[in-house]
């Protein structure tokens, strides 16, 4: 698989995200940790970086394919989705590509979902506005054609209809409007069929899973979630994980798996510690 996400460098005087702000260094490090947990489970995946023209991605450690784009930053979401766009429209698709935020670890194999016969793979979740969520999309390679074509149409219904929306959000509003599927009718069905295009609909609790922002949702190596989307102000957790529960499944060496066993055991005590300090305010 190739495994895409995107990341630009923004100044002081361009937009920045309205729930979570951190330094492009933080961000090298969550891109580092996201790719590396993608090749935890696929070895021989492909890592690919869409940026402008003048980020600065020597930080991430790991081999990784970079395309440099012209990109408005007062336009970071729509401009997102054009870049995204492009690489699609580009890629031979010799194998299938997965566009995932830069804040997701993978927690388990992708493999199995593309046992099923789909083209394109979204997560929803129970939001009446924004009900697709736009940080993973998985694009099969059965039918390059119709994938891309897919692509084409979300990309022209954000740029037609939500030009607005051009700095935040306006992905997932254009997302929605090319599924067309109520709350209901994403709960019932596993599959839709759109112009021809085979969405396969997965549910954002275990493909795209996102924990309180508490320690204590993290004191387990939350199995059975896939993966995971540590958004906002979650962020804060998503060192900790891979460092207690994904890194150590990495390596036998007896000085990582001490590591990974130190870590999870800081966890706990910092789950402790703030569960007091929650209940000493809630006594407030």
């Amino acid at each position: 698989m190739e495994f895409v996400t995107f990341h630009v460098a923004l100044g002081l005087d361009e937009a920045v995200h309205p729930n979570a702000t951190l330094r492009h260094e933080e961000y090298l490090s969550m891109i580092d940790m996201m790719f590396a947990s993608a090749r935890l489970f696929h070895p021989v995946a492909k890592a690919t970086v869409l940026t402008d023209m003048r980020t600065n991605l020597d930080g991430v450690a790991k081999e990784v394919n970079l395309v440099r784009l012209d990109i408005d930053c007062n336009k970071l979401m729509l401009e997102r989705t054009n870049a995204q766009l492009r690489h699609v429209l580009n890629s031979s698709f010799t194998s299938p590509i997965v566009i995932l935020d830069s804040d997701i670890l993978l927690n388990d194999s992708l493999s199995p979902i593309f046992k099923n016969e789909f083209d394109v793979a979204v997560t929803w979740r129970a939001n009446e506005s924004m009900p697709i969520n736009g940080g993973i999309l998985m694009l099969n390679n059965i039918r390059p054609e119709i994938t891309k074509r897919f692509f084409d149409r979300f990309a022209k219904v954000y740029r037609e209809k939500y030009a607005d929306k051009a700095a935040w959000f306006g992905d997932q509003f254009a997302l929605r409007d090319c599924v067309g599927m109520s709350l209901a009718n994403l709960a019932e069905k596993k599959m839709v069929e759109v112009d021809g295009c085979r969405i396969l609909l997965l549910p954002c609790d275990v493909y795209n899973f996102s924990p309180e922002n508490q320690y204590k949702e993290i004191c387990s190596d939350l199995s059975g979630k896939t993966v995971l989307h540590f958004k906002g102000e979650r962020k804060r957790l998503m060192s900790p994980f891979w460092k207690g529960w994904l890194k150590p499944r990495g390596s036998y060496l007896p000085w990582v798996q001490f590591n990974g066993w130190r870590e999870r055991r800081c966890l706990r005590r910092q789950s402790a510690i703030e569960m007091q300090a929650l209940n000493l305010s809630g006594d407030k």
